[in-house]
């Protein structure tokens, strides 16, 4: 341990007044500027500027390499069309899992510098919105020309850019149509081991469907009576919800991911899978992916991306350049948006169509309170830790 230094009063005087007040004042003004730093960033970002993308690919040029936190990779696509369409700029692109990302992002912001300019991250159990937007960790950018495009009730603070789903899937080989109408019908003995879905505290978008599920404790109490024509037992201090995916979780088979949801149907392991809307794209290569769009009382739930610059970007003209160009350009016709707009996806923009051919408003979908997953992150936390310890026998590692 080093010494502690204590201060005499009594021996500091003349000259040793004066330097420890130079002291005390440099000190002070180190204070100064790491609590000003924000707002030197932010004037210096210039956000809330109207610049075209001439101007901005004039600054860029003069930066380096644009590193982008991502946890999609169909942003590699849009990658690859900006360093086309912007000679001479390059973009690095970093996958990640979200809560990685949401890690190394807090990490870089402690240690007082940021490693990433671009952060796309999926926002939809609250960490994003709690640990990166609410402390001011990335701020959204639309650019001036796009911003009366966005539909009403979007982007507001979270940077969202695409609307999707985490919704239930049916196997399309086995059965034509979907062959339940209530989702307790899942927790039937004839789907032991045939139902599969992410373990909600590695994918984010499970954990919401999952956690606004409890907010709608009362309609699947509904839903349990009309499919089994009484009153659902529950257990005091319990509700509906948990009642629910206890019984759920004798028949589901836990992945890490939803790419092992679509493996297991596309196999024929499985009838049934929880996972996110924009994988219904795989269906184009093959693999019989089938939606449920309508199911009493929910087929699952919405969910965003949200796309956002890092605070302290060090190439902020080469992100306000990307994000645009991923946001589709002022016309809405760029190529950077064109990876996301695909069956499965909701477009933010009122001048793109969206991927998928039903509305979201035609499906039984959920909508995910943040601050409610906040407040009950423990619970959610220690409950589906719980039901995971129990499952090891259907868990598939990938």
């Amino acid at each position: 341990m080093g010494k502690i230094l204590k201060w005499n009063r009594h021996a500091v005087t003349g000259t040793g007044m004066i330097l420890l007040a130079a002291i005390m004042m440099t000190g002070l003004s180190g204070c100064k500027n790491k609590a000003d730093s924000k707002d030197e960033w932010l004037s210096y970002a210039l956000l809330d500027e109207s610049e075209t993308p001439e101007e901005l690919y004039e600054k860029a040029l003069k930066e380096d390499i644009l590193v982008v936190y991502s946890v999609t990779t169909r942003v590699t696509q849009t990658k690859d069309a900006f360093e086309k369409a912007y000679p001479g700029l390059c973009v690095e692109i970093r996958d990640m899992r979200s809560p990685n990302l949401i890690e190394a992002a807090v990490d870089n912001y402690e240690r007082g510098y940021s490693d990433c300019d671009v952060i796309l991250c999926n926002d939809n159990s609250g960490d994003f919105k709690e640990k990166i937007v609410d402390r001011k960790i990335a701020y959204p950018y639309v650019p001036a020309d796009i911003k009366d495009k966005v539909k009403e009730g979007t982007n507001e603070g979270m940077g969202s850019f695409l609307n999707e789903a985490e919704m239930l899937f049916y196997d399309g080989a086995k059965y034509e149509t979907c062959p339940i109408e209530n989702i307790w019908e899942l927790a039937e003995e004839r789907f032991r081991g045939k139902v599969y879905m992410p373990n909600p505290l590695q994918s984010f978008s499970t954990y919401a469907f999952c956690g606004a599920s409890f907010e709608h404790a009362d309609e699947l109490s509904k839903a349990y009576e009309d499919y089994a024509g009484e009153p659902l037992s529950i257990p005091e201090g319990s509700n509906a919800a948990e009642v629910f995916w206890r019984s759920l979780s004798e028949n589901i088979v836990f992945t890490n991911s939803s790419d092992g949801v679509v493996e297991a149907i596309g196999a024929g392991e499985a009838e049934f899978g929880i996972l996110v809307s924009s994988k219904l794209r795989f269906k184009g290569i093959g693999y019989d992916l089938e939606p449920v769009y309508r199911l009493d009382p929910f087929c699952g739930c919405k969910v965003t991306f949200s796309v956002m610059i890092a605070r302290n970007s060090k190439n902020v003209n080469s992100a306000k350049l990307f994000v645009r160009f991923l946001m589709g350009e002022a016309d809405g016709n760029g190529e950077g948006y064109k990876p996301f707009v695909t069956d499965g996806t909701w477009s933010f923009r009122t001048d793109v169509k969206d991927g998928s051919k039903v509305s979201m408003e035609e499906m039984d979908l959920l909508t995910p309170d943040q601050d409610y997953l906040i407040a009950n992150r423990k619970f959610f936390g220690d409950f589906w830790a719980e039901i995971i310890s129990n499952a090891t026998g259907n868990f598939v590692e990938q």
